[in-house]
């Protein structure tokens, strides 16, 4: 029954993970995390956490509560956040309690959500086209780069 011979390799699907295509990871209802939280896609919090939050794209859910602060792309909010929210796209859902400043490029507070704390816009800079350089070739002559 558990011999060698009887086990056929199975192949393991190796492709690269693409982030749109992840399945969020979940903090159930049920979960209370103590400490930060730390993921490179996407979280949604059902739970409780007490530490700082940083993942791509977070999901607060209606019952949830998170204690710390968040950075993150995205930010969706429909429970509680007690610290400060940094994301270039933050929006509040109705039944969203937000304590603390949220720094973002984007934001969307819908009716009925609560915020306590400063709403900062976060500049996001495009990115600067290098000035060539010029560098002195001999006898005179320079080169640009």
């Amino acid at each position: 029954m558990f011999s060698s011979r009887d086990r056929k390799d199975t192949a393991v699907s190796k492709s690269k993970t693409d982030p749109g295509k992840q399945v969020p990871s979940i903090i159930s209802a049920s979960l209370r995390i103590v400490g930060n939280l730390v993921s490179d896609g996407e979280v949604q919090v059902d739970g409780a956490i007490e530490g700082d939050v940083t993942c791509r794209t977070l999901t607060v859910s209606e019952n949830a509560a998170i204690r710390g602060e968040v950075e993150a792309e995205t930010v969706r909010i429909h429970g509680a956040v007690h610290g400060q929210i940094k994301a270039t796209n933050v929006s509040m859902g109705p039944t969203a309690k937000v304590m603390g400043d949220v720094v973002h490029a984007n934001l969307v507070i819908e009716s009925g959500a609560f915020v306590e704390g400063h709403c900062k816009r976060l500049v996001v800079e495009p990115p600067r086209e290098e000035e060539p350089s010029a560098i002195e070739i001999g006898d005179g002559a320079v080169a640009v780069a």
